[in-house]
């Protein structure tokens, strides 16, 4: 999938640590930006980094083939998915805690 340079939230081939330090230097809750995927797979090519409570989660965006439930929502590319969690909270899971939280997509970042 192609994506325009220009956009307010992605921050190209920005590592996880800058990408982190871009956030916690906003440091308001909904700060995200989208970043090329360091694992750079085809099916898992961007990753979406957004701080909540002084916490960053780095969330892999997977394009999924084949099959889908009726129940699971199709969004077509990256700026549907950050309209989509603008209005409607994105589930954020603690990898370590495993805590959830729920955050709405609010202060584009980029580098």
């Amino acid at each position: 999938m192609f994506i325009s340079q220009d956009r307010e939230w992605f921050a190209g081939d920005c590592n996880r640590k800058t990408a982190e330090d871009l956030l916690q230097r906003i440091n308001k809750d909904g700060a995200f930006l989208i970043r090329y995927s360091s694992a750079q797979s085809t099916h898992q090519p961007y990753t979406l980094a957004v701080l909540y409570q002084e916490k960053v989660y780095n969330i892999p965006i997977r394009f999924l083939e084949g099959k889908k439930n009726e129940e699971d929502r199709k969004i077509q590319d990256l700026d549907e998915m950050i309209s989509y969690h603008k209005n409607n909270q994105l589930l954020l899971i603690d990898s370590k805690s495993q805590a959830k939280h729920t955050a709405h997509l609010t202060h584009p970042v980029r580098t």
